[in-house]
């Protein structure tokens, strides 16, 4: 039998089969659909956890260094920083300081007076102030509700300028840029100025309030903790840890340095919501078969005198195979399309939902439908269309033409 042959032969019985049909493209469509809106917001979260990783610890590869001293958390002085920063332009490395502390207080220049600011009760009242070099944006992940991030000339002005957590800019009013915001250095109040207001923030992240690092050093805020982060190309991580190690012990005087690579985990996070998408996904394949596996023998079963008549006029096992085949592709991927069509009809208004109001709502996301999802979804269907059509298939293909008339 020609392949057209076939094909019409399966048009034939879809058109007969309409209930059963019916069942079949329902059962894909579906089973399609909820594969293809889990890869879709599997990758939406892969997205925000890779960026949350990038916010908090660094792009990959980010090296962070700490000298630890026998009183506490890494120090390294302003005289170390500028050798830090002097061999780092020679190796042409990105990097910034970073310089935390979380004993200054903060208060706000109104008309009338000033008010403290305070952290919330959850965090007991602490705020985190971080001195870095305005660099810092191209090692971790920083978006900006409002204003603008630090800049070069930041460093030598006198008065500070800040860029501030959601929290922080929550208590200055409802236009917290460009607020006054006083700082209690060890002998002055030191007048500053909200230059940018971080977005988002999860309801356990700290309250913090970044400024220039220079600034910190100019008023003396925050000399207990003081490390340094560089980020670097992949292929060069591990030779630029053995570089940075020697002139840590030489050039810089700090000793024995602690070098860290943060880089493993954005894979390990991908690495890890793949899998387990990929488990959810054949999952659902095997459970969405089967009743469109159970319709397909039943149609079989229902037709052995079809069949057994087939093969008397001259259509061989293979022909019967295939036909059958055919038909099981044929329905499942009609059922592929309708499911990707009713995902891509709700993704729209999903999406927005999420990325405004939803658990992504803090994330910078690449929107739009998910085309990569789809073309998986539509392997879904095949793979359904094979898996459901092969076995009736070869139940056709062995049906004995005796017994076919008999019945």
């Amino acid at each position: 039998m020609p392949i057209w042959g076939m094909v019409l032969s399966a048009l034939a019985e879809i058109r007969t089969s309409k209930v059963r049909v019916t069942l079949s493209l329902l059962c894909v469509s579906a089973l399609v659909a909820v594969v293809t809106l889990a890869i879709a917001l599997g990758g939406l979260a892969q997205q925000s956890l890779v960026q949350a990783f990038e916010q908090e610890v660094g792009r990959p590869v980010t090296l962070s260094m700490e000298a630890p001293s026998n009183d506490g958390p890494s120090k390294m002085s302003d005289e170390v920083i500028t050798r830090i920063e002097a061999d780092l332009r020679r190796y042409r490395i990105v990097g910034s300081p970073i310089r935390s502390t979380q004993r200054v207080s903060y208060r706000q220049v109104l008309p009338g007076g000033t008010r403290p600011v305070k952290a919330s009760d959850d965090q007991g009242g602490m705020l985190n102030t971080i001195g870095t070099d305005p660099r810092l944006d191209r090692i971790r992940r920083f978006r900006l509700d409002a204003g603008r991030w630090l800049a070069p000339a930041d460093a030598q002005r006198l008065e500070p300028q800040l860029v501030v957590s959601k929290k922080f800019a929550d208590q200055l009013g409802p236009d917290p840029l460009g607020a006054v915001i006083e700082i209690a250095a060890p002998r002055t109040w030191v007048r500053a100025r909200v230059v940018g207001v971080l977005s988002g923030g999860t309801p356990w992240s700290p309250t913090e309030i970044y400024m220039p690092y220079r600034a910190m050093v100019r008023w003396d805020l925050g000399e207990e903790s003081t490390s340094y982060v560089v980020r670097v190309p992949k292929r060069q991580a591990d030779d630029v840890r053995e570089r940075l190690k020697t002139d840590a012990s030489g050039t810089w005087g700090l000793g024995e340095i602690m070098i860290q690579r943060d880089e493993g985990d954005t894979g390990f996070i991908s690495g890890t919501v793949g899998k387990v998408l990929v488990a959810s996904a054949v999952f659902l394949l095997i459970l969405g078969s089967l009743p469109v596996l159970v319709l397909g023998l039943m149609a079989v079963r229902q037709r052995r005198s079809e069949l057994g008549v087939q093969r008397c006029f001259g259509a061989t096992g293979s022909d019967l195979f295939l036909t059958v085949l055919l038909e099981a592709l044929i329905v499942s991927c009609a059922g592929g399309l309708l499911g990707i069509g009713s995902v891509y009809a709700a993704s729209g208004p999903l999406f927005d939902f999420l990325s405004q109001r939803g658990p992504f709502a803090n994330a910078d996301l690449t929107l739009g439908f998910p085309w990569r999802a789809a073309l998986l979804g539509m392997g879904v269907a095949v793979c359904v269309g094979l898996f459901t059509g092969l076995i009736p298939a070869l139940r056709a293909m062995r049906r004995s033409v005796i017994q076919a008339i008999r019945s």
